[in-house]
């Protein structure tokens, strides 16, 4: 845990996450538990001649990209998500490296805080782009007396 202010960051810090391999049975569970069963994600007769077998939901590797890139830092918060894309289908077994780069510094409305954008980057195993988004962080700057 940290408590990193606003004027901490520059734009082109890349801090590495960490890694995941994402299973059938994560799979299996994120269909169930989002409801989302759609045969790309569970019926290996309609996935295997399209997509060379069941894949990953996107919201799912998304998921475990932000898990794996979570800045545990009591300054900041989750303001939102832009521009998801998923340019790389996952397959179960496909092992996922995430990272993070400050892309984006900005003011807010709000003179107490500023906003981070950071460009999130998940990677399977050969190296093909499986997840690209960009998070934008509300955290506290510094206050007045303190810069």
């Amino acid at each position: 845990m940290s408590d990193r202010w606003f004027e901490e960051y520059e734009v082109g810090q890349v801090e590495p996450g960490g890694s995941a391999v994402i299973t059938a049975a994560d799979i299996a569970q994120f269909a169930d538990l989002t409801h989302d069963h759609h045969p790309a994600h569970t019926d290996p007769e309609f996935a295997g001649p399209r997509f060379g077998g069941v894949i990953a939901h996107g919201v799912l590797t998304f998921g475990v990209v932000v898990g794996l890139t979570v800045e545990e830092n009591r300054r900041a918060v989750a303001y939102g998500y832009d521009r998801v894309r998923f340019p790389s289908i996952v397959h179960a077994g496909d092992s996922i490296t995430a990272t993070s780069e400050v892309v984006d510094l900005r003011e807010h409305k709000r003179p107490g805080i500023g906003l981070v954008t950071k460009r999130y980057t998940g990677v399977n195993q050969d190296g093909a782009t499986v997840v690209v988004c960009e998070h934008v962080l509300a955290v506290d700057r510094r206050p007045d007396d303190e810069r």
